[in-house]
C-alpha cells in the first residue's frame, strides 16, 4: 500500500514556479548576456565618460557608485539623468522609504549588481570604513522589487 502525500506536499508539488519580479526581468533585458559591451553601456549610462577596456575595470569603478537600481532602470528607459546618492547611508534611507528594492537572491554570479550591492536594512556595511565610522569608497545599488 502506497503512502499518501499530505496536502501541503501536494500543493507544493503542483505549485507554479515563482515568477521573477519585474525589476529583475527589466535588468536582465538591459544587461543582456553580460558581455564587455553590456558593461561598457552600463558605465556610460551611469555617467562615466572614460573608456573601460575590461569587465574588471568596470567592476572596480562600480565600487564608487551609489544608485537605486529600479530608479536607474527607469531613468535609462525614459532618457532621464541617473541620480547618484552621495553615500551608502543616503541610498539606504531612500530605498527603505521608497520601498524600491532589488531582490538580492536574483543576482547571478558575475553580475555587476554584486559590485553595486549596498547594505540596506541596518547593521554594519559590508564595505570598508575609516576610523571615524564613515564609509569610504563604497559602491552600491539598492535592491528591491517594483
Amino acid at each position: 500500500m502506497a503512502k499518501r502525500k499530505n496536502k501541503g506536499a501536494r500543493a507544493a508539488a503542483n505549485a507554479a514556479p515563482l515568477q521573477q519580479p519585474a525589476v529583475v526581468a527589466t535588468w536582465n533585458e538591459y544587461m543582456g548576456q553580460g558581455e564587455l559591451q553590456d558593461f561598457q553601456r552600463l558605465m556610460a549610462d551611469l555617467g562615466f565618460e572614460e573608456y573601460f577596456p575590461s569587465k574588471t575595470k568596470c567592476r572596480q569603478a562600480l565600487k564608487t557608485v551609489w544608485v537605486n537600481i529600479p530608479d536607474f532602470l527607469h531613468a535609462v528607459n525614459t532618457g532621464q539623468p541617473v541620480y547618484h546618492f552621495p553615500n551608502e547611508h543616503e541610498l539606504s534611507r531612500y530605498t527603505v522609504k521608497s520601498r524600491k528594492f532589488y531582490p538580492k537572491n536574483y543576482i547571478p554570479k558575475g553580475s555587476p549588481l554584486r559590485q553595486l550591492l549596498a547594505h540596506i536594512l541596518g547593521g554594519k556595511s559590508r564595505r570598508n570604513h575609516d576610523d571615524s565610522g564613515l564609509a569610504v569608497t563604497m559602491g552600491a545599488l539598492s535592491l528591491t522589487d517594483w
